[in-house]
């Protein structure tokens, strides 16, 4: 049984339960859903960049749609729920990161040269040495389009924080571009 299907079988049942306990759990059923579907490539992207080892992406997005559907009733639909998933999917990717603790090993120069998507997987890999803290604000910052003053209330911290690790991250990325091209 795939991911895929075992988070469909886990909604089925919860669901199920759920609706007999409450009359209105057909819309919140279809809310779910609909936004699984809308949401779906916005959360393996997410979990992908914040460093979640490709092999453990299904895992990872299983677990943050099914905490999703455990805290429905939580959850403040007056605001945008990426925000929200995005905090879900950093902490499932921190918890990930901290199951493996180590940094895929990859032979780039043969990535570089062999592959159609050697750009994508370079970065992929700068982001991965990253570490937690400035990932997640590069990410955030370059790759989603938040400013400062978002980011810093998303994560808890001040916008000169932001702008202090955006920073940093940048000049660890070039730092580890220039090891990869051998110009360190």
């Amino acid at each position: 049984m795939t991911k895929t299907e075992a988070l469909q079988q886990y909604l089925f049942v919860a669901e199920s339960a759920h609706r007999r306990e409450s009359p209105a759990a057909d819309a919140v059923a279809d809310s779910f859903y609909a936004i699984y579907e809308r949401e779906l490539s916005y959360v393996y992207k997410t979990l992908g960049r914040l460093g979640v080892d490709p092999a453990d992406l299904a895992d990872a997005v299983h677990d943050v749609f099914v905490i999703m559907h455990r805290r429905w009733a939580d959850i403040d639909f007056a605001r945008p729920i990426r925000p929200w998933l995005f905090g879900v999917s950093r902490r499932v990717a921190a918890g990930m990161r901290r199951k493996h603790r180590e940094v895929p090993s990859l032979d780039l120069q043969s990535t570089v040269d062999a592959s159609p998507h050697a750009e994508r997987d370079l970065l992929w890999h700068v982001l991965a040495a990253l570490d937690d803290d400035r990932r997640e604000v590069v990410v955030l910052h370059d790759l989603e389009g938040y400013t400062g003053a978002e980011i810093g209330e998303l994560l808890g911290i001040s916008p000169n924080t932001v702008h202090s690790r955006l920073r940093l991250a940048r000049e660890d990325m070039r730092a580890a571009l220039a090891r990869i091209r051998g110009e360190a």
